[in-house]
């Protein structure tokens, strides 16, 4: 590709990024025929939960109550009926969803939150013909850890066998770090993944991934190494 023809797509682009902007045209036109012809990829579009949780407690307002199956079908609702028709596909639910953890370690939704149960709540975006995504950081419970529960589907694997107190895994302190040269870690990961694939989780957001999540140096190390 030429350098002019290079300069063309990129002025093209950055055209197109301004109108929808501006509003002179639909974000579903002109961007999307972008994408096709992969002048530029198509963003990840849709709702997170987590804009309301920052402004409901800038307010002075608890924002986990945004976290609720009425809430997030609410959004999904009119996302459906208002934005759906230009791209938009994902909700996705932040922090604060589950409700503590089962016997092997692994997270499960609050039952205040869900009534009903998130799987109501992910049939019912899936109805709306959109994707759910969920909120997750790295590390291993500390509880987890203490109560050293044993790792689903892997025999002779438990948590003190992946986990290291030395070294914390997240940004806020929560968890332990993971030890990934014992291969029982995987298998933990593994159980959670399949655990979210039952679900129907379309999208996973992992936060206080390091470094660059909060801290941006080696003193705090959370990749998957």
């Amino acid at each position: 590709m030429s350098s002019w023809m290079r300069k063309t797509q990129i002025y093209l682009l950055a055209f197109i990024v301004l109108a929808v902007q501006l509003g002179i045209i639909a974000p579903g036109g002109e961007v999307a025929e972008a994408a096709k012809k992969e002048i530029a990829a198509k963003p990840y579009m849709g709702w997170s939960s987590y804009s309301m949780q920052v402004w409901e407690s800038s307010n002075g307002g608890n924002g986990g109550q945004w976290i609720t199956a009425e809430q997030i079908k609410a959004q999904s609702d009119a996302m459906h009926e208002k934005l759906q028709p230009y791209g938009y596909e994902y909700i996705n639910v932040d922090a604060a969803w589950n409700g503590g953890m089962d016997g092997y370690g692994r997270p499960i939704p609050s039952t205040t939150l869900f009534p009903d149960g998130l799987q109501e709540v992910i049939d019912h975006v899936h109805a709306n013909g959109q994707k759910f995504g969920l909120y997750t950081i790295p590390g291993l419970s500390s509880e987890a850890y203490d109560q050293d529960l044993p790792i689903y589907n892997a025999p002779g694997c438990s948590m003190k066998d992946i986990g290291d107190p030395a070294k914390e895994s997240d940004y806020w302190g929560f968890g332990y770090k993971i030890d990934f040269s014992d291969a029982c870690a995987q298998k933990y990961i593994d159980s959670i993944a399949d655990l979210y694939a039952e679900w129907g989780v379309d999208f996973l957001k992992f936060d206080s991934v390091t470094p660059g999540s909060g801290i941006s140096d080696l003193s705090l190390d959370a990749r998957m190494t």
